[in-house]
């Protein structure tokens, strides 16, 4: 609508005297007025009842002008004209309601019936046509659409009606579950103004073909009258190609059985479960836009978004597929829907959801996108709609906030001072205008000043000004215990010399309740072995030494808190069910052991086999005190000659059972992870690519399954494809499949997943246990090109919220790590590091690993935990003086290290 159509609340101000004036008068007059009889009385009524209602019209328009932003207002407005049952009253009202917010399709429908019944003369109609236009560009919906046909079969003018069609056809016939309605009044009007005539009947032929090209319910009714209809006039019917139609026919019913399990789904939703309705939406749309037209799926996110029309979200997924896939104007130049640009559709979004800070975002795009003489002004223009409209959140406004000045930095010219300076006057805007409307939860990990000081240090060439920002960043809210910013902070310094950098390292080490003091270590430490001398090295260690040891002592008096279980790593010595004495040793060795010392290990932990999700410390144990491992591993590494039966965790001697296995193994594979009741049968029917010539389920002594076994394929060369075939579920589990050969040299697959350092690899967990793969590696593929992604599973298939990430360069991992650690999905604050696993069960090293090493140890990891590794934990081949035999007495297990039994691990549990 036409900022000359619209009208302005306070402009019905002038209309409240003179409307009070008449309510005095008619009061006056009904006192005045003598009650002789019945209908004197029944007009008194009358009259006492119209003035009420204007006195309540009146009242909601005084509210209107006094807080134009409160939708019930306008909508007790309109119903208090319906009342009325005054025509003006209710245009007048529609119309003050429009000029602030979209009409729905229903406050539409109520008024365009009676327009629509009262229009006689053709000049009439075509007012009424404008109303209906304006009504299908607020919402796409069919009822609306409907009565615009109902009009154009009233009307006698066939140049309205044919507009009315030009309108309806292309947009509304696709709709699937109620199009087939609006062909049907096409035909029929069609029929009705051109008579039964050869020309009449070829229209309805294309009619015909038009519709039963596109996936609607009930097809098959109009199918059967279009086949009667060929057969009765195949005489006088031309340019018939039965089979491009036959073809085209059956595309669409394929399309529409794909579809009407979604929209059944729809159907069945109660009204009000908007949130619900949205994912439903997205799964249609999902789903079955492969096998639609673009125009067809354009038209599934304009019915999401008139019925989740306040979900920011929705509009927002539409404004990006729009982007993507932008319609042809030309084609349907009538319709309200495929006309529409990038632009319009963001602007009837916010006219919905003015507090969506994502939207205004996409509006900024948009219109940089364009690129136009007026773009600057245009988004000053948005910022300011901003301001109006008021943003719920202080996280939205900083949102807003941050678009609007990285635009500005891309349009800055920096070798101008006078541009240089602008741009640092909006930085100080910004942040002082977030601080008069949010107060101190304005910003508080300081974004604005992080990106102003980023630039300071390059862009606008001021480090010492950058530096004094960034001091700000980290002495607001908790900042200074967040080792990623420190780390970007001493990056940056780097710009002003190793000195500087020195003297942050000693400033940061120091800071109170750090949330991962060892990643710091780590970093400064490598830092002093690249550019410091040999005190300067010795000074970090020391300092390093102190403030770690402390950390530890902390935690084991306190337990870990809240940020130090996200950011840190225990090591397994001060994990649950450590004694109150056993901490202060704890400490020691920990401490001792950045010296090269230590003492003895102790006992290994249980670690967890439940389904449950973990605390934070066992959780830990993922990454830190296990390799990293793949779920199913436990099937495929046949290294051990045992496998876990999932139903008692009881370990199990796989030869001792293995009759199969006297036949030619190298035609054999292993298959576990299955369900008790699976049987042959189930197997060979899962895998009908595979020629099995036998398999054996591997029985208890009861005669149970106990869920793996052997299939001996019909050659060699299925081996690998069987194995291709790994983790294809089977009763709603993961079947995983393994080679049997016993040299481990011709074993196909070998664990590819390292156990030690990898810079380039990121170790994920507290991750949405609903969140797929295709969404894990979209979240990070913004910085930089992924290798691989792995989401651990537990052996149902479930995820366990844990996930391995590889990119190709170290890089892009370090760069995810500072942004997205601590990062929130769904509700999930997810912890993100470098993978750092520790070292299999007897690892073997040339010098004892410091807790805080250069880059090329273990501990390293940016963002991950180190393993403190004392003098017993290594293999000492530190000379090769020493005998042979004394390095083999050395290293020998005690008798304390024996094998542990299922009982041993039942009474640990229970203490």
């Amino acid at each position: 609508m036409s900022d000359a159509g619209k009208i302005n609340p306070e402009d019905q101000i002038i209309e409240l005297d003179a409307l009070d004036e008449s309510a005095d008068t008619e009061d006056e007059s009904s006192e005045g007025t003598n009650t002789e009889d019945e209908d004197t009385e029944d007009d008194d009524n009358d009259e006492s009842f119209e003035s009420k209602h204007i006195k309540e019209y009146i009242e909601i328009l005084t509210k209107i002008a006094g807080d134009k932003y409160n939708y019930d207002n306008y909508a007790e407005l309109l119903e208090v004209a319906h009342q009325m049952n005054d025509l003006e009253k209710i245009r007048q009202s529609a119309e003050i309601f429009a000029a602030m917010y979209p009409l729905s399709p229903e406050i539409w429908l109520r008024w365009l019936k009676i327009e629509a019944s009262i229009a006689t003369t053709d000049e009439q109609v075509e007012k009424v046509e404008k109303l209906f236009q304006r009504a299908l560009s607020d919402y796409y919906s069919a009822d609306v659409a409907l009565e615009f046909a109902a009009l154009a079969m009233k009307t006698t003018s066939k140049v309205i009606a044919e507009r009315i069609w030009k309108t309806l056809i292309p947009t509304y016939g696709l709709h699937t579950m109620k199009g087939r309605s609006i062909f049907e009044a096409y035909r029929e009007d069609t029929l009705t103004k051109n008579g039964d005539s050869p020309a009449s009947f070829n229209r309805l032929a294309r009619i015909y073909e038009q519709e039963l090209k596109i996936p609607l319910r009930n097809m098959e009714d109009s199918y059967i009258e279009y086949k009667l209809l060929c057969e009765k006039y195949k005489d006088v019917l031309t340019d018939l190609d039965e089979e491009k139609f036959e073809r085209r026919y059956k595309q669409a019913k394929e399309a529409l059985q794909r579809m009407l399990p979604h929209e059944n789904g729809l159907a069945a939703l109660e009204a009000h479960r908007h949130q619900e309705r949205a994912e439903l939406y997205r799964k249609y749309i999902a789903d079955c836009q492969s096998v639609l037209d673009d125009d067809e799926v354009q038209v599934i996110y304009e019915r999401m978004v008139t019925e989740c029309c306040l979900d920011g979200a929705v509009w927002h997924d539409y404004v990006r597929y729009l982007h993507q896939c932008p319609p042809d104007v030309d084609d349907h130049p009538a319709s309200p829907v495929f006309r529409q640009t990038e632009i319009d559709l963001v602007n009837r979004a916010l006219r919905n959801c003015t507090w969506s800070a994502e939207l205004y975002v996409e509006k900024m795009r948009i219109v940089e996108r364009q690129a136009t003489p007026t773009s600057k002004m245009t988004i000053l223009k948005i910022m300011e709609d901003v301001a109006s409209a008021g943003l719920q959140t202080p996280e939205a406004s900083v949102k807003v906030w941050l678009e609007y000045l990285t635009y500005l930095r891309r349009v800055t010219d920096f070798k101008s001072e006078k541009e240089r300076d602008i741009l640092r006057a909006n930085f100080d805007l910004a942040w002082n205008q977030l601080g008069r409307a949010w107060g101190v939860l304005a910003d508080p990990q300081c974004k604005i000043l992080q990106f102003w000081g980023r630039l300071e240090y390059e862009a606008l060439g001021e480090p010492s000004k950058g530096r004094d920002l960034w001091y700000s960043v980290m002495d607001s809210a908790d900042n200074s215990t967040r080792v990623g910013l420190w780390i970007e902070f001493i990056e940056l310094e780097a710009k002003r010399g190793p000195e500087a950098v020195r003297k942050l390292y000693r400033k940061s080490i120091t800071s109170t309740g750090l949330d991962d003091p060892e990643t710091l270590a780590a970093a400064w430490l490598r830092f002093e072995r690249c550019n410091g001398t040999l005190d300067q090295l010795i000074s970090c260690q020391e300092l390093c030494n102190a403030t770690i040891e402390k950390y530890y002592k902390t935690m084991s008096k306190n337990g870990p808190s809240n940020r130090a279980s996200k950011g840190s790593k225990r090591p397994e010595a001060t994990g649950a069910g450590a004694s109150k004495d056993g901490d202060a040793s704890t400490t020691k060795r920990q401490a001792s052991s950045m010296d090269g010392g230590g003492s003895p290990p102790g006992k290994k932990k249980m670690k967890r086999t439940n389904d449950t999700p973990s605390d934070s410390v066992a959780e830990r144990q993922e990454e830190f005190k296990t390799p990293a491992i793949p779920a199913q591993s436990s099937a495929k590494n046949h290294d051990h000659k045992q496998q876990q039966d999932p139903a008692n965790q009881e370990i199990i001697d796989v030869d001792s059972d293995r009759s199969i296995s006297k036949g030619d193994q190298s035609r054999q594979v292993f298959v576990s992870n299955l369900s008790f009741e699976v049987t042959e049968t189930d197997i060979r029917a899962v895998f009908p690519d595979l020629t099995i010539e036998s398999i054996e389920l591997v029985a208890s002594s009861s005669g149970k399954s106990r869920g793996f076994g052997y299939m001996q394929l019909a050659s060699a060369d299925e081996v690998p494809k069987a194995l291709s075939f790994d983790r294809r579920p089977l009763n709603g589990r993961p079947v995983f499949i393994s080679n049997v050969a016993r040299d481990k040299a011709n074993r196909p697959h070998q664990f590819k997943y390292s156990s030690s350092f990898e810079p380039n690899k990121l170790f994920i967990k507290g991750l949405p246990f609903n969140l797929d793969r295709e969404e894990l590696q979209r979240l990070f593929e913004p910085f930089g090109r992924i290798k691989d992604v792995r989401i651990v599973c537990y052996r149902s298939g479930k995820s366990k919220g844990i996930a391995y990430l590889e990119y190709e360069t170290e890089t892009s991992a370090k760069n995810a790590v500072l942004k997205m650690d601590q990062h929130v999905i769904d509700g999930f604050t997810i912890t993100v590091a470098i993978s750092s696993p520790p070292p299999k069960k007897n690892p073997t090293a040339t010098e004892p690993n410091l807790a805080v090493e250069d880059s090329g140890g273990a501990s390293s990891s940016l963002g991950a935990g180190k393993k403190l590794l004392g003098k017993w934990d290594v293999k000492q081949k530190l000379s090769p003086m020493i005998p042979t035999a004394v390095l083999k007495k050395s290293t020998a297990p005690s008798s304390e290290d024996k094998p542990k039994s299922n009982d041993d691990f039942r009474k640990l549990l229970l203490k």
